[in-house]
């Protein structure tokens, strides 16, 4: 269905769905953006959070406080993350003019209580003089008793800030109890140019946190870092070990990490061997310790160009987890992926076998051996096929199911139909975000929900 709402809010009915986060089954929270003007072209402009209660969809709303904030026009919210129904944090960023015809971009935050959301707060720029930041990721404890609800919101958000025109730093920003502190660099990073980013993070409990992205090295290539937090402090980040020989190429980022429980994780990324297309890693961190990094277990010889990507990553459970992405199989051809890994042994890659071409966006799973995976598939050329079509796919008991079309576009590019985000709060329990094709390759933002088989 349509994100109820956002067509009175978007006059061009432009707009896109960037996140989900469902804490128990009908209670979901979502996020992306909006067009708010009328224009030629599609140019979603306006960050907005939409929230699910027992099953029913409310309306989507402006994050408030952003559209007085965002005098650029160039809001969106780029991640949302729930401890609890009605207890969220959304995050994203939006753009200020500071002269006639200048603009700088910051980040922001906003904090949903109770089930009412509060004013955003501003995530400035590291210095005045380079006037960008971003929230790109964020992640809350979960709080599963009425103690931990009452004694707020836990979470950590990052992103990254321009320390210099050619340099960026990434950052995190806590919130303890319900209150933000103040946003720092991720410490141990190398202000080399052009820097670095963070791009995922994940906290399984309050003060104990992973996070994941990439730095530029010695020698200005991109290489993957992680970094945890400990009882509340950051320990300094490393560079993801065993990548320094995988990516001999110079060019590794940490895509995508999940943490089930403290000093355990699994991150993946795209790598740069010395020869050939880029590849894929993925890194397990057990009882506080990264191990080495491998080559994910099937992938190498189905990839012959570079482009291969890692969607996400999702652990039910400190030995079950899984990894879904994008395989570049050929020059305009791609292939996604799902491949899960038990009691720290990688199984057989599972590759979406429908249509001429795909790709794996979203994956959430609630328990060992139960996931939900969503993306797109592009089908074969005929009179009577679509061009393209929004997929989900299960995995039940172990046994990835077969691909189920949520919707078949007709409209507009391809690549605007697919599912962007996955979050399920049980087995079979879940609720997805993505965009389908308008007319005139405008893209329009819908949710939908997978209600557990009786």
């Amino acid at each position: 269905m349509a994100v109820p709402g956002l067509s009175a809010l978007s006059p061009e009915d432009v707009e896109v769905a960037t996140s989900m986060s469902c804490t128990g089954p009908g209670d979901c929270t979502g996020g992306g953006a909006y067009q708010s003007t009328r224009d030629t072209g599609p140019s979603p402009d306006q960050a907005y959070v939409v929230s699910e209660v027992n099953g029913t969809w409310g309306n989507a709303e402006a994050v408030p406080g952003t559209v007085a904030l965002n005098t650029g026009l160039g809001a969106a919210t780029t991640a949302v993350s729930c401890s609890s129904p009605g207890n969220c944090v959304a995050a994203g960023y939006y753009a200020y003019q500071y002269a006639k015809t200048a603009l700088g971009v910051a980040g922001f935050v906003a904090n949903q209580v109770n089930g009412t959301w509060q004013k955003a707060r501003a995530v400035p720029a590291l210095t005045r003089a380079s006037r960008y930041a971003k929230v790109t990721t964020v992640s809350c404890a979960p709080a599963a008793t009425a103690a931990a609800r009452k004694a707020g919101l836990n979470c950590v958000a990052a992103g990254v800030w321009q320390l210099s025109p050619d340099t960026t730093a990434g950052f995190v920003l806590a919130e303890v109890h319900g209150s933000w502190r103040t946003a720092r660099p991720v410490p141990g990073l190398p202000a080399t140019a052009p820097g670095s980013a963070v791009t995922s993070v994940s906290c399984p409990l309050p003060g104990s946190c992973g996070l994941g992205g990439y730095y530029a090295g010695k020698s200005r290539h991109s290489q993957a870092f992680v970094a945890n937090e400990v009882n509340g402090t950051w320990r300094g980040a490393q560079q993801v070990p065993g990548t320094a020989t995988l990516n001999a190429g110079g060019d590794a980022r940490v895509t995508s990490l999940s943490c089930p429980a403290a000093g355990t994780c699994v991150a993946a990324g795209p790598y740069k061997p010395k020869s050939g297309p880029d590849q894929l890693f993925a890194v397990n961190q057990t009882a506080g310790q990264w191990k080495r990094a491998i080559q994910l277990p099937g992938s190498g010889k189905l990839v012959t160009h570079n482009g291969s990507t890692v969607g996400e990553v999702s652990c039910a459970s400190a030995a079950t987890c899984e990894v879904g992405g994008t395989l570049q199989t050929g020059a305009s051809s791609t292939r996604g992926f799902l491949a899960g890994e038990t009691g720290g042994r990688w199984g057989k890659l599972y590759v979406v076998p429908d249509g001429t071409g795909s790709t794996i966006t979203a994956l959430s799973c609630p328990a060992p051996g139960y996931c939900a995976a969503g993306g797109q598939r592009i089908n074969p050329p005929s009179p009577a096929s679509f061009p393209a079509s929004t997929i989900a796919i299960d995995e039940v008991a172990g046994r990835w199911g077969k691909t189920v079309s949520l919707h078949d576009g007709y409209i507009g590019t391809p690549d605007t139909e697919s599912i962007y985000a996955v979050s399920c709060a049980a087995p079979r329990s879940c609720g997805a975000g993505g965009n389908l094709g308008g007319g005139m390759g405008r893209p329009y933002a819908v949710v939908a929900n997978q209600t557990p088989v009786t």
